[in-house]
């Protein structure tokens, strides 16, 4: 027995609950200073296992029993949280147990004995936050700022002579230099840079990016290593790669797109069947592993796209110079070539470097003119439509056979968004996605499910994209929904994906299918990386992967360098025990940063809703109800923009039924789905709160007897 473990028999006898370093002192008997540091330091590592919490305010150890793990900690303004768990079971924490932890800080729990899904933090491992964009509010005697995200439940004290010249109301970003050892004090910063005045052009985007730690711009040092990347191909470059700058291959992107990484062709052979090509910008050639470039890369994760600008993964030397497959110049990538059967199955394909040279650089709207018959576009693109209207049969067939084994089929409800000359917001609209978008969508879905097919048939370490299943009580309340829309299910004992696909079809047909649609998706688990294959529920696919954005997504880049490295025959067990270790790294961090993209994407989208509802107040609007709670019920416009109604405004006696999902009182009922129409009545663009208030109900709203 080591000196850790006896310490740990020992603790583990003593009665009570909490005990100090000299306690032990006196029970094991130390008689030098040595032995008293050899004390703490097996105490500190035994801190470090979770065995124990030290407790600097009173200088005490306690003994830590029952489930602990590590999870971080997203906090709720009125104090309370929940703690976000890799396995999708968040732990509900009551503000009394926060112990000093603040939002998106990673902490070590402990699950409440006694309760269903409670803890309580014992520790904070790491600060989720070292910087903080807020709004700088100068007192006589005291500078605070005063954080956007009241999430984060504290303003942050200004240290004297550290407001970098802020004027009073502007926006600012503060740098954290102090956290208190618990919330009753308020941490203390410096402030690092002013961002403007709340109205200033662009200051609600650049506070947004700001909040998530997010830069347009690079280090120096990676910003010379993208600008000495040479912006042709040499004939050295081209030397092992497939010639296929002959063929009819081009991009179709979105009309502002600029990081063109993917281009695509298709030729309908005599047989019935489809010679299918999907072709990838090979970034790594240029990325060189665990370079200046590579670094950030990795650090970034993804790229992260707001309503009016993008902050890239890659500098815009590779994102939109050398990496981007432009129209008319030769551009080296990877590519994956698939034999197709009238039926939709793959039935063979191959994957290699390759070198191409684009045909046009096409848009969505042009090829769906192309398409819907526009004479003048076909004539325009007279060399490559033929291609086109072989893509769309292609397409259709590939879409067909996704149905046909399973695959759940969301609704998109892509938003964008129409500006003054001054930039100021004055519409949201959904986008008008035609069938050119599914092209697009289903050959880059076969060309990614073909390459994790060969990772895996060839054992090769790999970053893979996995979906679970739903959770079976979060599915019990979609279908309890359902019933109570009048839309029945046919559930089975095991969940099979062909049971959400057919409750989709069945809410297509009535007036709720956005939203069901929007609640299924809530329902389903989170897509992830991985470098264990376990599947894709939603697309019903036993072997998926991303594979075909490398200039945004660093789990392909990642992908191309294990594919590339097979390709080459030289996956040695050498290099196979690299990319085992690479591919574990690679997955995590680009989990963890896609989460924080979503995040941060849909804010920049509910900052500009917000712009665009304050210049709307006092208009009327049809709406749905989307959401009910105690407090009042959420209604959302068909643009998406979406507001909250208090119960006091509902009437009175309203009292929340969570199993109909509705408020209700005799005389009248509040229900998810109902129709109604609201004016929008404030907007707090702070908060990004709008409220709304109701002007009329419809007939299965005012009678709760129906």
């Amino acid at each position: 027995m080591n000196f850790k473990e006896r310490l740990n028999e020992i603790i583990e006898n003593i009665n009570a609950e909490y005990f100090t370093a000299k306690q032990l002192y006196g029970t094991l008997q130390t008689k030098s200073t040595a032995e008293r540091m050899a004390v703490k330091e097996a105490l500190s590592e035994l801190a470090n296992d979770c065995k124990l919490v030290y407790d600097r305010r009173n200088d005490r150890y306690r003994k830590l029993r029952g489930e602990t793990g590590k999870a971080i900690f997203q906090a709720n303004a009125r104090g309370f949280g929940f703690l976000l768990r890799d396995d999708g079971e968040d732990l509900f924490v009551p503000a009394s147990k926060t112990n000093g932890a603040f939002h998106r800080d990673e902490v070590l729990y402990r699950r409440l004995p006694s309760t269903k899904d409670e803890a309580e933090i014992v520790r904070i491992l790491q600060r989720g936050s070292s910087h903080i964009v807020g709004t700088y509010e100068k007192g006589h005697n005291a500078r605070f700022v005063i954080p956007d995200d009241r999430r984060f439940i504290s303003d942050i004290y200004v240290l004297p002579k550290k407001d970098f010249g802020a004027k009073n109301g502007q926006k600012v970003v503060a740098r954290v230099t102090h956290y208190p050892d618990d919330n009753r004090n308020c941490p203390e910063g410096e402030i690092e840079e002013v961002l403007g005045f709340p109205d200033d052009r662009d200051v609600d985007m650049l506070s947004v990016a700001a909040s998530y730690g997010l830069h347009e711009g690079f280090p120096d040092n990676v910003q010379r290593r993208a600008q000495a990347v040479s912006q042709q191909p040499s004939e050295a470059d081209l030397q092992g790669r497939t010639d296929l700058r002959g063929e009819i291959i081009f991009t179709i992107d979105g009309e502002d797109a600029k990081d063109l990484d993917d281009a695509v062709s298709v030729i309908e052979n005599p047989d019935g069947t489809f010679s299918l090509g999907v072709h990838i910008a090979d970034v790594s050639h240029y990325v060189v592993s665990g370079g200046d470039i590579d670094k950030e890369a990795f650090e970034r994760g993804t790229s992260v796209y707001f309503p009016d600008r993008v902050f890239p993964m890659l500098p815009r030397e590779l994102s939109n110079g050398i990496c981007s497959l432009y129209e008319g110049v030769d551009r080296l990538t990877v590519s994956c070539m698939m034999q197709v059967d009238g039926r939709g199955k793959v039935t063979d394909y191959s994957v290699f470097p390759s070198v191409i040279n684009s045909r046009h650089r096409m848009t969505y709207t042009a090829v769906q003119a192309i398409l819907d018959g526009d004479k003048a576009a076909q004539d325009q693109y007279a060399d490559i439509a033929d291609s086109l209207f072989a893509m769309e049969k292609l397409a259709r067939i590939l879409q067909d056979a996704r149905v046909r084994r399973g695959n759940i089929e969301f609704a998109s409800r892509e938003v964008e968004f129409v500006y003054d000359e001054r930039g100021e917001t004055v519409d949201v609209r959904l986008a008008d996605n035609g069938f050119s978008h599914r092209i697009i969508e289903e050959f880059m879905i076969a060309a990614n499910e073909c390459v994790a097919r060969y990772a895996e048939n060839c054992e090769l370490p790999f970053v893979y994209r996995v979906h679970a299943k739903p959770d079976e009580s979060k599915l019990n309340v979609l279908f309890a929904l359902m019933s109570g829309l009048g839309i029945n299910v046919r559930r089975t004992r095991e969940m099979h994906n062909s049971v959400l696909q057919a409750a989709l079809l069945a809410a297509e047909r009535t007036p709720y299918f956005n939203l069901v649609n929007d609640v299924m998706l809530r329902t389903m688990q989170k897509a992830k990386y991985s470098d264990v294959n376990t599947g894709h529920f939603g697309l019903a696919s036993r072997c998926y992967c991303h594979f075909t954005s490398p200039i945004r997504r660093y789990a392909d880049l990642t992908v191309h360098r294990v594919l590339k490295t097979a390709l080459a025959g030289k996956m040695t067990e050498k290099a196979a025990n690299f990319y085992d270790e690479r591919c574990c790294e690679a997955a995590r961090r680009a989990s963890e940063r896609e989460k924080i993209a979503d995040e941060a994407e849909r804010k920049a989208q509910d900052v500009k809703k917000c712009a665009y509802a304050a210049r709307m107040i006092g208009r009327e609007f049809d709406a749905l109800v989307s959401g009910v709670t105690e407090r009042g019920i959420f209604a959302e416009l068909p643009n998406t923009v979406e507001g909250f109604i208090s119960i006091e405004q509902l009437g009175d006696d309203l009292v929340y039924d969570p199993d109909r999902f509705c408020l209700c009182n005799q005389a009248s009922r509040y229900s998810l789905g109902d129709e109604i129409k609201i004016a929008i009545a404030s907007v707090d663009r702070q908060a990004c709160r709008i409220d709304f208030s109701l002007v009329s109900r419809s007939s299965s709203a005012k009678d709760s007897r129906k």
